[in-house]
């Protein structure tokens, strides 16, 4: 049995898809699909009445995406786990892609790419996969990585029994902070590009720049609990504020120049979408002197409201 875990939150537009997408799996294994909801909008309807098979358990508070994904590994019955967002597709061969390498190999972590999945045109959209995936290109070869995002990343049952689940204290990025904690504890984790997902992102210039800002300070916020690149940075709240300025350019330099080299047609085709980029880095670099200056217990009560599961 695998078991497959989707966070929801007022996911109207894209759950249908998202779920459409798992019920076209290559995988001929045994496979359950888990849905851990707090919507407001017509998402539980559209689950119950077009997915009966699916797993579907519904909250009224607004719950955050890594305590959903706890709550829904606590029902699974999975050797393995592999999480998928509502705002997300799965390539047909997604599941086959996850599990052979999980059978071939011992890897406690097995995750794959992603691609844009909003419509040609939607630069804002474009601007924010740039941002958020540059790391996780189709394109890139596979091997051994340090992390994968939670839109896109499998599980054996043993890691949680080891290390624990997801501090929802670090959403959005609960997923960084827990691959950091299943590498220091011995395990590994392997990229397989063909395992690929389609992401929904944002195409409303105020909803990504809020965005962007909250990304910026989480950033921070974990970089100064773990020794990873740019925590010298967070660690130094007088040099943050110094550098604040110039961070936004050489964050947009240093993402441009991955996709000129691993997908330049995409720079060619979307001139615009590099200028929203660099635009959205800066609520970005603000959020990231916020963090920097902020205390844990800040972030912690920040978000506590909708880390509350019953």
């Amino acid at each position: 049995m695998i078991s497959v875990i989707i966070p929801s939150y007022n996911s109207e537009k894209t759950i249908a898809r998202c779920l459409l997408s798992l019920k076209t799996q290559t995988y001929e294994g045994e496979y359950e699909v888990i849905v851990v909801d707090s919507s407001v909008d017509r998402t539980p309807e559209i689950v119950k009445d077009r997915f009966p098979e699916v797993d579907f358990y519904h909250f009224e508070e607004k719950t955050d995406p890594g305590t959903a994904r706890n709550y829904g590994v606590g029902k699974s019955h999975g050797r393995i786990i592999c999480f998928l967002d509502s705002d997300c597709e799965a390539s047909s061969d997604w599941l086959e892609q996850l599990i052979s390498i999980h059978e071939a190999y011992p890897y406690e972590a097995v995750g794959g790419s992603v691609e844009n999945g909003n419509e040609p045109d939607a630069e804002i959209a474009w601007a924010g996969y740039m941002a958020e995936f540059r790391e996780f290109l189709p394109e890139y070869p596979a091997r051994e990585v340090d992390h994968i995002p939670t839109c896109n990343i499998s599980y054996k049952r043993s890691v949680f029994e080891r290390i624990g689940l997801f501090d929802a204290r670090f959403y959005p990025q609960e997923d960084l902070e827990f691959n950091y904690r299943l590498k220091q504890a011995g395990g590994k984790i392997f990229f397989n590009p063909s395992a690929k997902i389609f992401h929904h992102h944002r195409t409303d210039l105020r909803s990504f720049f809020a965005h962007q800002k909250r990304v910026g300070r989480i950033t921070s916020q974990m970089l100064r609990r773990l020794p990873l690149e740019g925590a010298s940075l967070a660690r130094r709240r007088y040099l943050s504020l110094a550098s604040a300025p110039l961070l936004p350019f050489v964050k947009w330099w240093r993402t441009v120049r991955i996709f000129r080299r691993w997908r330049k047609p995409l720079l060619v085709k979307h001139p615009l979408a590099t200028g929203i980029l660099l635009l959205g880095l800066f609520p970005w670099a603000w959020g990231f002197v916020q963090g920097a200056w902020a205390g844990l217990d800040e972030t912690t009560a920040r978000i506590g409201h909708h880390s509350h599961v019953e």
